[in-house]
């Protein structure tokens, strides 16, 4: 296992939740243009908030020449990046940062959204470091699963030839392996090996380690030729052109019996199973694409509940509305007896969705955002998303975005707390999810 110490600038402000019980978080932001991050960890016991700036300019070049090396092999234009970006876009979409996995020892591994190395910060010591597992320097997954009772990270990987293809077709499989990795020990072991897909999001285990989910966030988009009328044949070239998302997938294993299933999702994004049922999980489909660097929605997002047994995975209810749009987090929390999903509606709703019926609790609104316009398809988004986090005792929901904390309890039904976050400036960025370490991985 090799690793690479950053570069990091640390800074503190006293910052007090006015009497919310939230435990400790993380909230990711990037400086668009730099290749940096800041990394902003609220101490609620504190009432302080410190934020680590860590530096990656020039990291790129980890992967950067595999890329180059693929793209020659299958006859690429060096010019051309997934989802239409320019090579400086793309490479800051792969550095940025988007989870956070708390490790051993006050290590947080930080999700990047697509590179070859991991990114583990310790707040405590202000390091932070490069990880290369050691797996051929494939790109690994984003969001991973830590098994605290083991000290063994599970991840996935793929090679960067594979993404190299997929530029020319995103429908095209690709040799995945699904890992794990004693962090003790600094030794690997290959758990599986199979065709999927490159774009991996989660890697997750149910609690009894009998499933596993691994999800793809493609965000390809193609052109489609649809006709003005269904009850009408018209020719060729009166067809009009729109696009349209390119399916994703998700994986799942039964890791006692070997048996696996491969599912169509609509942009798969996360999974996260229920805190009494162990075999129920959720999985958001976000129906939403990349434009280059702009986020494109192309319709409302699902929330789907599957039950997995020894029979394979089962839909047993699903929840959308008309206004359930790129919905970037969900988390599951009880709440006075309750399992909640709770859900960020961009631009400016939390939803809050009954788990046991897969129906409507709750939609707390944020300061009005943009409007959504359904007809135009895909909508381009004007604004950044935002994270959401539950507290201890599952009265109060937060929302973190650029530059601001939001907080509101859930019988009351509205935002009554809201700080701005000293430090975002023109250039930054809210970006990914918010970060829980101290109570729900205990």
């Amino acid at each position: 296992m090799g690793q690479i110490n950053l570069a990091t600038l640390e800074s503190k402000q006293p910052f007090a939740l006015n009497g919310f019980n939230f435990p400790d978080f993380i909230s990711p932001s990037i400086h668009k243009g730099e290749m940096a991050q800041t990394h902003y960890f609220f101490q609620s016991s504190k009432q302080s908030l410190m934020s680590l700036r860590v530096d990656l300019k020039g990291e790129e070049k980890n992967c950067g020449n595999d890329l180059v090396k693929a793209k020659n092999k299958w006859s690429v234009d060096q010019d051309k990046f997934p989802y239409g970006q320019t090579e400086s876009q793309w490479w800051e979409y792969c550095l940025a940062p988007h989870s956070y996995l708390a490790l051993e020892n006050s290590i947080i591994q930080v999700g990047l959204n697509l590179f070859n190395r991991f990114l583990h910060i310790d707040f405590s010591s202000r390091f932070a470091q490069l990880i290369d597992p050691g797996v051929g320097n494939e790109m690994l997954s984003t969001t991973n699963w830590f098994d605290k009772t083991t000290g063994e990270l599970w991840f996935a990987s793929w090679s960067v030839e594979g993404t190299a293809r997929r530029i020319l077709n995103p429908r095209e499989n690709i040799s995945v392996t699904i890992w794990k990795f004693p962090l003790q020990k600094k030794s690997i072991k290959q758990v599986w090996q199979g065709d999927f897909s490159d774009s991996l999001h989660q890697l997750l285990l149910s609690r009894d380690r009998s499933f596993l989910v691994l999800t793809e966030l493609g965000l390809y988009s193609e052109e489609n030729a649809s006709a003005e009328s269904e009850n009408q044949k018209i020719s060729v070239e009166k067809k009009k052109r729109r696009k349209e998302l390119t399916p994703s997938k998700i994986l799942i294993l039964n890791l006692k019996t070997g048996k696996e299933w491969r599912l169509p999702i609509t942009t798969a994004g996360h999974v996260e199973f229920d805190p009494e049922e162990q075999n129920v999980c959720y999985l958001s489909c976000h129906n939403i694409g990349l434009m280059g660097v702009k986020v494109g929605i192309f319709g409302p997002g699902i929330i789907k509940k599957i039950r997995l047994d020894e029979n394979g995975p089962k839909l047993e209810g699903e929840f959308s509305h008309p206004d359930f749009h790129r919905i970037t987090t969900h988390i599951v929390f009880r709440h006075r007896g309750k399992t909640l999903i709770g859900v960020s509606g961009y631009p400016d709703k939390v939803f809050l969705i009954n788990a046991a019926t897969m129906t409507l609790y709750k939609i707390i609104k944020l300061e009005k955002g943009e409007k959504i316009d359904p007809s135009a398809s895909p909508h381009l988004c004007g604004q950044d998303s935002y994270g959401i986090i539950a507290s201890k005792d599952g009265e109060a929901i937060l929302v973190s975005g650029t530059g601001f904390i939001n907080g509101a309890l859930i019988e009351k039904g509205s935002f009554s707390f809201k700080k701005d976050i000293e430090g975002y400036g023109s250039n930054s960025c809210f970006t990914g999810h918010l970060g829980v370490f101290n109570y729900l991985k205990e």
